[in-house]
């Protein structure tokens, strides 16, 4: 059995609620390439963690997950990223690790409770990026 360093009541551990909507500052710290699920399009499967604006320090750390798209009409998400982290129309994405550590500003929404009509499976409300912008202040 292993102790845990510091352990905390489930009280203290966060709950999983969305933050509330806002611009942010996020860090993408994790892109792996992904086949979509449907269409099989190539996509990279993110992993944003918001780190400012300093008003927002209550959620410091928290996470966003994002598929941007790497094929077809989905990826204007993914050139919006690319030119506000700098990139201007001639670079070229090769691989996913060329996203890893961008930091940008993020318009960020809270996707509503829902229930798949086909499964019935229900998912919980969540945090959406609807938009990159500039780092806010």
């Amino acid at each position: 059995m292993a102790q845990i360093p510091n352990p905390s009541r489930v009280g203290d551990m966060p709950s999983g609620e969305p933050f509330p909507e806002g611009t942010y500052n996020v860090r993408l710290d994790k892109a792996d390439f992904k086949l979509s699920k449907d269409k099989k399009i190539p996509m990279a499967e993110c992993a944003f963690t918001v780190f400012g604006p300093a008003s927002a320090e209550e959620f410091h750390g928290r996470k966003v997950f994002e598929n941007l798209m790497l094929e077809g009409e989905g990826r204007f998400r993914t050139r919006q990223l690319l030119e506000e982290t700098g990139e201007d129309d001639e670079f070229v994405l090769e691989d996913t690790d060329q996203l890893v550590g961008r930091e940008v500003g993020a318009v960020i929404l809270v996707e509503p409770e829902r229930t798949d009509t086909a499964s019935g499976k229900k998912y919980g409300a969540k945090n959406k990026i609807h938009r990159f912008t500039q780092l806010v202040d």
